[in-house]
């Protein structure tokens, strides 16, 4: 399933959507409200789609809402999903984008940032970093030819949750 979800996320980007208006954040919101939908984090990644995650207990969801040509939007069929680690924490790769969740069992560690390291063309280490701003999901951008990334989760609390995560290119 994770394929398909890669697939689909992948042409979406080749072919950045249809013509018509740009999506904006605003509609987005507008039609999560209408649907009376909540998701954790929203990216938008083309002129016509949004990765969305959606956190419920152990298990994350992607999905992706795209606008057509008539200002139309829908959510399309093909979702993936995913659980937490041991601390409740999970990181997946969807396409050229990081999804970074805290899960429930988590929660209690108020996140605060996340860092990303990896090395520049240069073979310089950079660190980026991204803050929560109490959201309990992230998405965010795999820096540009990297196969690997350390990826930093600091609490509150004083909770740090590391890992090297792989992240190879497709082609």
């Amino acid at each position: 399933m994770r394929f398909l979800f890669e697939l689909m996320l992948s042409m979406l980007l080749l072919t950045n959507g249809s013509s018509g208006e740009p999506l904006t954040k605003e509609e987005i919101h507008s039609y999560l409200k209408t649907h009376h939908l909540q998701y954790a984090d929203v990216k938008i990644v083309n002129d016509h789609s949004a990765l969305l995650i959606d956190v419920k207990g152990e298990n994350a969801k992607a999905s992706i809402l795209t606008k057509s040509s008539k200002d139309k939007l829908s959510m399309q069929p093909n979702q993936y999903v995913w659980k937490e680690d041991e601390e409740g924490i999970s990181v997946e790769k969807l396409g050229d984008y990081l999804c970074i969740v805290i899960h429930d069992k988590a929660m209690i560690h108020d996140m605060d940032f996340v860092n990303i390291i990896y090395t520049d063309d240069n073979k310089v280490e950079r660190k980026d970093r991204y803050y929560f701003k109490g959201k309990q999901a992230l998405v965010l951008p795999i820096p540009i030819q990297q196969k690997y990334l350390v990826v930093a989760i600091y609490g509150n609390d004083g909770f740090i949750h590391d890992m090297i995560k792989h992240v190879p290119q497709e082609f």
